[in-house]
């Protein structure tokens, strides 16, 4: 199974091409316009699903699921509060809990981003005792946490960490947060504003049977998008 994200920097419909040779599962896409922006041209990619959430038709989250052996749909639990984490339960040859992620500004800068996802773990505390995964771009990083939030970063990493959920990069390649190697953004697309801000967190056992990870480059990418694509593969 193959699990992508990527903030495509709107637009989505004329840059899927660019992930389809992946060969991802499910696909998490922050930035991502509305259905009805496409025009009949999400069946031409052969899209089995598509889930769309936000305010703003040209620029939500929209999980793609391109796998006709799995279902996905909203959790019924889904609290529209938490701007924009989104669970759904995916059913087939895997069933777990996804959440999408893409976090925003709330009414207080003190519960914006990583403030967002803090209120939404604790809600969500009985579905992350499920199998699961945390998808998307959060908006946030270590190297953050002087900014004064309801939550910063380290205490949600700590609360995940307690319910035996893990960052599957550094997971993979053995790194402590804030001091990533592989950027996954680029601010104002400038390669020396470089910050790892979107993440595929998963629950222990799927971090055992991970067998790939992957960041896309700057040099192939940066012409689409400010962030680059995450790519988990798991056995």
């Amino acid at each position: 199974m193959k699990i992508l994200t990527w903030n495509c920097s709107m637009r989505f419909r004329d840059k899927i091409d660019r992930v389809l040779p992946v060969g991802a599962d499910i696909l998490v896409i922050p930035e991502c316009e509305s259905p009805e922006k496409w025009k009949g041209k999400n069946e031409e990619k052969g899209i089995q699903q598509f889930i769309w959430e936000g305010d703003n038709p040209n620029k939500g989250l929209g999980v793609f699921n391109m796998n006709g052996d799995f279902q996905i749909r909203v959790h019924p639990s889904y609290n529209k509060l938490f701007r924009y984490i989104v669970p759904l339960e995916v059913s087939g040859k895997e069933n777990f809990i996804l959440f999408a992620v893409w976090s925003q500004l709330a009414n207080t800068k003190y519960e914006s981003y990583i403030g967002q996802i803090f209120h939404a773990i604790n809600f969500y505390e009985e579905l992350l005792q499920k199998p699961c995964f945390i998808v998307g771009d959060w908006n946030s990083n270590k190297v953050f946490d002087h900014i004064k939030r309801v939550g910063n970063h380290t205490t949600v990493v700590n609360l995940l960490q307690a319910a035996d959920i893990e960052s599957g990069y550094h997971f993979f390649f053995n790194e402590e947060h804030g001091m990533e190697t592989k950027p996954t953004h680029y601010f104002w697309r400038k390669q020396e504003r470089a910050f790892h801000l979107d993440y595929i967190f998963a629950s222990r056992a799927f971090l055992n049977s991970m067998k790939h990870f992957e960041v896309g480059n700057f040099e192939e990418w940066i012409k689409l998008s400010d962030h680059m694509p995450v790519m988990a593969e798991l056995v």
